[in-house]
């Protein structure tokens, strides 16, 4: 498959693994986002494969979005809208490819790393796994889409919860909640990834594709609503200041002083 700077792409027989590959902590830049949205678009066109595995290199998953990227000072509410509008077809595309999506998670699943884990059928978490989302810390909100996403999967009071304090949700509490499908131990991720897939291959594969499609085609009801306006809610966001000062003071690492 394709070269690519920020991840590796590999299929063997029906299956297509992508790796993170931006150590050590895999953040999601613009770049990565551009590779994954092309790898998603391919698989399209890929009928040899029926499964895609998310994976990462190192010990981490992702620790979500590169904010030195964000915050060099030249990040204006218009590109706070276009960054938007990129992470909904990330995440959309996503969602919407044919072959069942497994993501195999370790370490911290934070922000970004966690939206693109809601984004596929299936998770499947090592003990020492957690989410995070620290949006409200660096004055912006759980976006892409995720919070509706969040809310579909724990409920909006819980969903509120775990915005809005930014506490770690560990692997057990996120099976649970219905965020995590197995919880394996640390060394057994691949191998127990590879093992649950092999269990959905040996059936019917017309079956497994419409049920997919009616699952989450019942499951997202609504959301065309919410994603027509969250580009300009983003940017408005943006025109406060807030994030700015989250972010600065995230990479200086001080308190924010939001006003």
């Amino acid at each position: 498959m394709g070269e690519y700077e920020t991840i590796n792409v590999e299929q063997s027989d029906h299956v297509v693994t992508v790796t993170l590959n931006r150590p050590k902590l895999n953040l999601f830049n613009s770049k990565m986002m551009e590779e994954m949205i092309e790898v998603w678009h391919s698989l399209r066109n890929n009928t040899d494969a029926r499964f895609l595995i998310l994976n990462a290199a190192g010990d981490h998953f992702s620790a979500g979005a590169d904010l030195d990227e964000l915050g060099d000072g030249d990040f204006t509410p218009e590109d706070a809208r276009r960054q938007q509008l990129a992470g909904h077809e990330l995440m959309r595309s996503l969602e919407s490819v044919e072959q069942v999506t497994v993501a195999a998670l370790q370490g911290a699943v934070v922000g970004a790393g966690m939206a693109v884990a809601q984004a596929c059928d299936f998770r499947i978490m090592t003990e020492n796994a957690y989410y995070l989302v620290p949006e409200a810390m660096i004055g912006t909100y759980y976006t892409w889409g995720c919070t509706p996403r969040l809310v579909r999967m724990v409920g909006a009071s819980k969903a509120m919860e775990i915005i809005m304090t930014c506490d770690p949700v560990n692997a057990q509490e996120a099976y649970r909640l219905n965020l995590a499908n197995k919880v394996v131990p640390n060394d057994a991720l691949m191998e127990s990834t590879h093992e649950f897939v092999s269990k959905i291959a040996g059936k019917s594969p017309t079956c497994i594709r419409i049920t997919k499609k009616v699952a989450l085609g019942a499951a997202m009801e609504g959301f065309g609503n919410m994603l027509a306006v969250e580009a300009e809610l983003m940017q408005g966001v943006v025109y406060t200041g807030e994030t700015h000062e989250g972010i600065g003071a995230f990479l200086e690492k001080r308190k924010p002083k939001f006003k």
